[in-house]
């Protein structure tokens, strides 16, 4: 079987209080951020939508 390597191409902007990463070839940002007891437990600041959190992402990644 042939090696396969690959290699993750990303890069984040903090615009607005919020990270946008800009993921591989998908043209357009997903926003990071947190909501709820999130923003509570790390005191960010209210005001402004909810935005998902790295992990909210990663749960719902692993279908959980």
């Amino acid at each position: 079987m042939a090696e396969f390597t690959y290699l993750s191409k990303n890069r984040l902007v903090l615009k607005d209080g919020v990270r946008h990463a800009y993921l591989g070839e998908v043209p357009e940002p997903v926003p990071y951020g947190v909501q709820g007891a999130l923003r509570e437990y790390y005191g960010a600041p209210a005001g402004g939508p909810p935005v998902a959190a790295t992990l909210d992402h990663i749960v719902a990644a692993v279908g959980g």
